[in-house]
């Protein structure tokens, strides 16, 4: 497979697991979306009742919300995917079309998301809007989102240095973008401040995908719920 890697002193990393981060930096794009999740929030509260708790949760339509913004948030999501997708197969381009289906999230103190998966996808991720103010005597993995290694049973073998089974952590900054694959466990520890901590989740699938020689990324339409 494509992303093993051998080296010539006879190792074989096998299975490796991607997760590709990028960084967004517009202002008027993130002022826009939180305007509209807000507005969301206020005309819907009751939203969708999903692994966040102590938050609010979008039905799943965010894509077919109106506004620029919207669209320039796909398009970022659509650049990430061409990008995650060229490295898992070693730079070879993938045609098909990409149903993305995205929501809106809101943690406030207090605020998490369970251990879960996303089901039925190829690829998921997160896009940053918010992470509000971190209560500054309480900053250690405060809001943090959290990936699990997904290898069974990995914690019980004992080596020197503990190599397999650690977490790994990502502290949310405005605009971070993060995709991965959607079976990888991960979870969100409790936000400790004030404000709100606000995201974008999606997931990816890809139905029609074919990996040529030639040819053009992946397109990005959007998915009904």
């Amino acid at each position: 497979m494509a992303l093993h890697q051998e080296y010539s002193n006879g190792l074989l990393l096998a299975w490796p697991t991607p997760i590709l981060q990028r960084q967004v930096d517009n202002a008027a794009l993130l002022s826009a979306l939180r305007d509209q999740i807000l507005a969301r929030e206020k005309d819907d509260p009751e939203g969708l009742p999903r692994a966040l708790v102590n938050g609010w949760h979008s039905r799943l339509d965010l894509m077919e919300w109106p506004g620029e913004a919207i669209g320039d948030l796909k398009q970022h999501i659509g650049d990430a995917l061409s990008d995650f997708m060229s490295m898992m197969t070693n730079g070879r381009h993938v045609s098909g079309t990409a149903h993305i289906t995205a929501w809106a999230n809101i943690s406030r103190r207090g605020g998490f998301h369970r251990l879960h998966t996303h089901h039925s996808s190829m690829v998921s991720g997160v896009f940053y809007v918010d992470i509000g103010q971190a209560d500054p005597e309480d900053t250690r993995f405060n809001g943090s989102l959290t990936f699990v290694d997904p290898r069974q049973a990995v914690e019980m073998i004992q080596l020197p240095g503990q190599p397999f089974g650690e977490k790994i952590k990502f502290d949310p900054k405005p605009g971070m973008l993060l995709l991965f694959p959607s079976w990888l466990k991960h979870f969100v520890d409790p936000f400790r401040g004030e404000g709100t901590r606000m995201s974008v989740a999606f997931n990816i699938a890809m139905p029609d995908a074919r990996v040529a020689d030639a040819g053009a990324g992946p397109s990005t339409e959007k998915k009904s719920p």
